[in-house]
């Protein structure tokens, strides 16, 4: 009976990591599942957050442009900046159509305001992150930052 119990709490365990992994058919529950790494001591490493294969792009293009040093991104863009406490999370679907999504998440990191959207898309049965943006100043666009576009951070561009 032991064994039995025993294997079952095994096999839910095994099953809610997949269920996790596959991103669940929720928006929102995908960026809340972000911020759920932030609890802990350690997040998972950018890389293993669930992004669309354009912005996984853009990350291994921005990768080879640093050369083994710091690339053009220079903070973790989930939290807006490169330590963080999170408080206040509120994770809110922005719109909604087929295949694609926009979640708006607020919380305020080490006691400033965040405000950041996330356009998600539907791609194999699974929503991915597609952008992030940063609608604090300074603003910013993750796929801009990340391709080196001048109006990455608008307020700065031209400058």
């Amino acid at each position: 009976m032991m064994r039995a119990a025993f294997a079952a709490f095994l096999l839910l365990l095994c099953v809610g990591d997949a269920a996790l992994a596959q991103t669940p058919g929720d928006p929102v529950m995908v960026v809340r599942g972000l911020y759920r790494g932030y609890e802990r001591t350690k997040p998972p490493a950018l890389e293993k957050q669930p992004f669309s294969p354009r912005l996984r792009k853009l990350f291994a293009a921005d990768k080879a442009y640093a050369k083994g040093e710091v690339g053009r991104l220079d903070f973790d863009p989930i939290v807006n900046g490169q330590d963080w406490k999170i408080a206040d999370l509120s994770v809110t679907l922005v719109s909604q159509a087929q295949d694609t999504a926009t979640v708006e998440a607020k919380f305020d990191n080490l006691g400033d305001p965040q405000d950041l959207h996330y356009d998600l898309v539907r791609s194999g049965g699974r929503w991915l992150i597609d952008e992030i943006q940063s609608l604090n100043k300074p603003r910013w666009t993750l796929s801009k930052i990340l391709a080196g576009a001048p109006d990455a951070f608008p307020a700065d561009a031209g400058k």
